[in-house]
């Protein structure tokens, strides 16, 4: 009861409340695609959660626990995103307006590649010291992330190919780490 009545207050401050304040600037592609990266903020827990149960018996049940993970997080980005969109067009009058989509396309393709990043570091960090330090890990690291966004919002959206670079660079050394971690020699 407590996980779904947390999980209805993000959706309400994130998916209602916060778009309807920001209004039609809601749409603007920064903002939009800060939402549509936000799947790292949940994913990384639910991985260090999944991979604390106990070590995989193999990296494709290390794969499965992490694309669970990600899966959860890109779907609560998702709802976030679209009760957004739909609570800014219901709260005012005229026709209906979209964000831009290829900036939103490109957003989408970073946020999904940089929540299975983050969600096969968490689990990898899980294996090999503590979910403790996982957890603490990836908030230092949503932490930077924060700061630049905080810094260079403006920027985001024209990051999204060398962000998304950078993501599956870092996920093909997770990947490498994780399969020694499941399979130690």
């Amino acid at each position: 009861m407590r996980t779904i009545l947390l999980h209805l207050a993000l959706i309400v401050t994130f998916g209602i409340v916060l778009p309807l304040r920001k209004g039609i600037e809601f749409l603007d592609p920064v903002i939009t695609s800060a939402y549509a990266c936000m799947g790292v903020i949940f994913a990384a827990p639910a991985a260090a959660m999944q991979f604390a149960k106990g070590r995989p018996q193999s990296l494709k049940e290390a794969f499965a626990r992490a694309a669970q993970a990600a899966g959860y997080g890109e779907g609560l980005a998702l709802i976030l995103l679209a009760a957004g969109v739909v609570a800014v067009n219901l709260g005012r009058n005229g026709h209906w307006r979209w964000p831009q989509i290829d900036t939103l396309a490109g957003s989408a393709w970073l946020g999904f590649i940089a929540t299975i990043t983050m969600a096969l570091l968490a689990g990898w960090i899980t294996l090999r010291f503590s979910r403790r330090a996982a957890q603490n890990g990836m908030r230092i690291l949503l932490v930077l992330l924060l700061l630049a966004f905080l810094f260079h919002s403006q920027a985001l959206p024209e990051m999204v190919w060398p962000g998304s670079a950078l993501c599956v660079a870092l996920a093909g050394l997770t990947i490498y780490l994780l399969h020694r971690e499941v399979n130690p020699r």
